[in-house]
Protein backbone atom coordinates (compact mmCIF):
# COMPACT_ATOMS: atom_id res chain seq x y z
CA UNK A 1 0.00 0.00 0.00
CA UNK A 2 1.00 3.56 -0.42
CA UNK A 3 1.86 5.42 1.95
CA UNK A 4 -0.29 8.74 2.77
CA UNK A 5 2.81 11.02 1.17
CA UNK A 6 2.52 8.72 -1.76
CA UNK A 7 -1.23 10.08 -2.75
CA UNK A 8 1.09 12.99 -4.57
CA UNK A 9 2.82 10.65 -7.18
CA UNK A 10 -0.73 8.95 -7.22
CA UNK A 11 -2.60 11.98 -8.90
CA UNK A 12 0.19 12.67 -11.12
CA UNK A 13 -0.09 9.18 -12.39
CA UNK A 14 -3.87 9.81 -13.05
CA UNK A 15 -3.46 12.47 -15.14
CA UNK A 16 -1.19 11.32 -17.43
CA UNK A 17 -3.95 8.59 -18.70
CA UNK A 18 -5.56 10.00 -22.33
CA UNK A 19 -8.30 12.63 -21.32
CA UNK A 20 -6.53 14.05 -18.28
CA UNK A 21 -4.31 15.87 -20.15
CA UNK A 22 -7.11 18.11 -21.10
CA UNK A 23 -7.81 18.82 -17.97
CA UNK A 24 -5.97 22.39 -16.92
CA UNK A 25 -3.47 21.71 -13.83
CA UNK A 26 -4.77 18.16 -13.22
CA UNK A 27 -2.25 17.29 -11.10
CA UNK A 28 -2.27 20.32 -9.04
CA UNK A 29 -6.18 20.56 -8.59
CA UNK A 30 -5.75 16.44 -7.63
CA UNK A 31 -2.70 17.41 -4.80
CA UNK A 32 -4.82 20.23 -3.29
CA UNK A 33 -7.92 18.02 -2.86
CA UNK A 34 -6.32 15.18 -1.43
CA UNK A 35 -3.91 17.33 1.08
CA UNK A 36 -7.53 19.44 2.15
CA UNK A 37 -9.25 15.65 2.87
CA UNK A 38 -8.83 14.17 6.10
CA UNK A 39 -6.72 11.08 6.65
CA UNK A 40 -9.38 8.49 5.97
CA UNK A 41 -10.75 10.46 2.45
CA UNK A 42 -6.93 9.97 1.58
CA UNK A 43 -6.89 6.39 3.14
CA UNK A 44 -10.07 5.79 1.16
CA UNK A 45 -8.64 7.05 -1.85
CA UNK A 46 -5.38 5.86 -1.66
CA UNK A 47 -7.42 1.84 -1.21
CA UNK A 48 -9.07 2.69 -4.35
CA UNK A 49 -6.04 3.81 -6.38
CA UNK A 50 -4.21 0.64 -5.26
CA UNK A 51 -7.37 -1.89 -5.97
CA UNK A 52 -7.80 -0.45 -9.61
CA UNK A 53 -4.45 -0.68 -9.99
CA UNK A 54 -4.72 2.96 -10.95
CA UNK A 55 -0.86 3.76 -11.68
CA UNK A 56 -0.74 0.87 -14.22
CA UNK A 57 -4.57 0.73 -15.93
CA UNK A 58 -5.72 3.91 -17.42
CA UNK A 59 -9.23 2.40 -17.95
CA UNK A 60 -9.83 2.66 -14.55
CA UNK A 61 -8.15 6.41 -13.82
CA UNK A 62 -11.75 8.21 -13.90
CA UNK A 63 -13.70 5.96 -11.16
CA UNK A 64 -9.91 6.45 -9.55
CA UNK A 65 -10.40 10.27 -10.05
CA UNK A 66 -13.70 10.32 -8.59
CA UNK A 67 -12.22 8.80 -5.48
CA UNK A 68 -10.42 12.23 -4.70
CA UNK A 69 -12.00 13.79 -1.77
CA UNK A 70 -12.78 17.66 -1.65
CA UNK A 71 -15.55 18.37 -3.78
CA UNK A 72 -18.01 20.88 -2.12
CA UNK A 73 -21.36 19.80 -2.03
CA UNK A 74 -20.41 16.01 -3.15
CA UNK A 75 -23.70 14.08 -3.40
CA UNK A 76 -25.02 11.14 -5.80
CA UNK A 77 -24.93 12.11 -9.49
CA UNK A 78 -22.74 15.04 -8.21
CA UNK A 79 -19.12 15.31 -9.13
CA UNK A 80 -16.25 17.95 -9.12
CA UNK A 81 -15.36 15.86 -12.40
CA UNK A 82 -17.45 14.52 -14.54
CA UNK A 83 -16.97 13.07 -18.31
CA UNK A 84 -18.30 14.74 -21.12
CA UNK A 85 -18.13 12.34 -24.20
CA UNK A 86 -13.91 11.09 -23.81
CA UNK A 87 -12.98 14.09 -22.24
CA UNK A 88 -12.97 14.80 -17.71
CA UNK A 89 -14.73 18.12 -17.44
CA UNK A 90 -13.33 19.79 -14.15
CA UNK A 91 -14.73 22.66 -12.80
CA UNK A 92 -12.07 25.30 -11.80
CA UNK A 93 -13.90 26.26 -8.23
CA UNK A 94 -14.36 22.86 -7.27
CA UNK A 95 -17.86 23.15 -6.82
CA UNK A 96 -20.19 19.99 -7.50
CA UNK A 97 -21.15 19.87 -11.24
CA UNK A 98 -24.72 16.90 -11.68
CA UNK A 99 -23.74 14.01 -13.52
CA UNK A 100 -25.45 11.06 -14.71
CA UNK A 101 -25.40 8.03 -12.44
CA UNK A 102 -23.90 4.45 -13.50
CA UNK A 103 -27.62 3.49 -13.18
CA UNK A 104 -28.83 6.77 -15.32
CA UNK A 105 -26.74 5.90 -18.21
CA UNK A 106 -27.13 2.42 -18.16
CA UNK A 107 -30.97 3.05 -18.21
CA UNK A 108 -32.06 6.00 -19.26
CA UNK A 109 -31.82 7.79 -22.88
CA UNK A 110 -29.26 10.47 -22.85
CA UNK A 111 -30.20 14.02 -22.01
CA UNK A 112 -27.01 15.94 -22.74
CA UNK A 113 -25.36 15.62 -18.78
CA UNK A 114 -22.24 14.76 -18.34
CA UNK A 115 -21.41 11.35 -16.77
CA UNK A 116 -20.46 11.00 -13.42
CA UNK A 117 -16.90 9.61 -13.58
CA UNK A 118 -17.50 7.32 -10.31
CA UNK A 119 -20.27 5.72 -12.71
CA UNK A 120 -18.20 5.70 -15.76
CA UNK A 121 -16.06 3.27 -14.05
CA UNK A 122 -18.99 1.23 -12.87
CA UNK A 123 -20.40 1.01 -16.91
CA UNK A 124 -17.36 0.15 -17.86
CA UNK A 125 -17.16 -2.79 -15.62
CA UNK A 126 -20.36 -4.27 -15.89
CA UNK A 127 -20.08 -3.96 -19.72
CA UNK A 128 -16.90 -5.76 -20.05
CA UNK A 129 -18.67 -8.35 -17.98
CA UNK A 130 -21.58 -8.35 -20.25
CA UNK A 131 -19.78 -8.38 -23.27
CA UNK A 132 -17.82 -11.52 -22.26
CA UNK A 133 -20.02 -13.74 -20.28
CA UNK A 134 -23.68 -12.66 -22.09
CA UNK A 135 -22.19 -11.89 -25.56
CA UNK A 136 -25.68 -13.34 -27.17
CA UNK A 137 -27.99 -12.09 -24.64
CA UNK A 138 -26.54 -8.58 -24.74
CA UNK A 139 -25.09 -7.49 -28.31
CA UNK A 140 -27.13 -4.19 -28.21
CA UNK A 141 -25.62 -3.45 -25.07
CA UNK A 142 -22.45 -4.33 -25.71
CA UNK A 143 -22.34 -2.88 -29.32
CA UNK A 144 -23.52 0.59 -26.92
CA UNK A 145 -26.97 0.73 -28.75
CA UNK A 146 -29.19 -0.49 -26.60
CA UNK A 147 -30.06 0.67 -22.69
CA UNK A 148 -30.37 -2.26 -20.04
CA UNK A 149 -33.78 -3.00 -18.64
CA UNK A 150 -34.76 -4.07 -15.03
CA UNK A 151 -37.58 -6.50 -16.46
CA UNK A 152 -36.51 -10.39 -15.13
CA UNK A 153 -37.67 -11.60 -18.50
CA UNK A 154 -35.11 -9.60 -20.57
CA UNK A 155 -32.49 -12.12 -21.77
CA UNK A 156 -29.80 -9.63 -21.04
CA UNK A 157 -30.76 -8.68 -17.92
CA UNK A 158 -31.71 -12.24 -16.44
CA UNK A 159 -27.80 -13.50 -18.14
CA UNK A 160 -26.47 -10.21 -15.80
CA UNK A 161 -28.17 -11.29 -12.78
CA UNK A 162 -26.68 -14.96 -13.06
CA UNK A 163 -23.29 -14.13 -14.49
CA UNK A 164 -22.78 -10.77 -13.72
CA UNK A 165 -24.28 -9.71 -10.50
CA UNK A 166 -21.49 -8.18 -8.24
CA UNK A 167 -21.27 -5.37 -11.58
CA UNK A 168 -24.68 -5.21 -12.17
CA UNK A 169 -25.70 -4.56 -8.26
CA UNK A 170 -22.94 -2.01 -8.29
CA UNK A 171 -24.22 -0.28 -11.50
CA UNK A 172 -28.22 -0.42 -10.63
CA UNK A 173 -27.00 1.09 -6.88
CA UNK A 174 -25.78 4.01 -8.19
CA UNK A 175 -28.38 6.63 -8.24
CA UNK A 176 -28.81 10.27 -8.04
Amino acid sequence: MLDLEGYQDAAGALCTCPGFELVASCATHAQARITAGSDAERTAFLDTFEKKQCGTICEHAAECYAAIPGCKGEKPGCECCPWNDSVLMCSTSDTCQTCRTCLQVATEPGDGTFECALGRGRLKELRDCACSVCTDDCTGFCQNIELLTTDPQDTCHSCLEQNCKAPLDACFGDKP
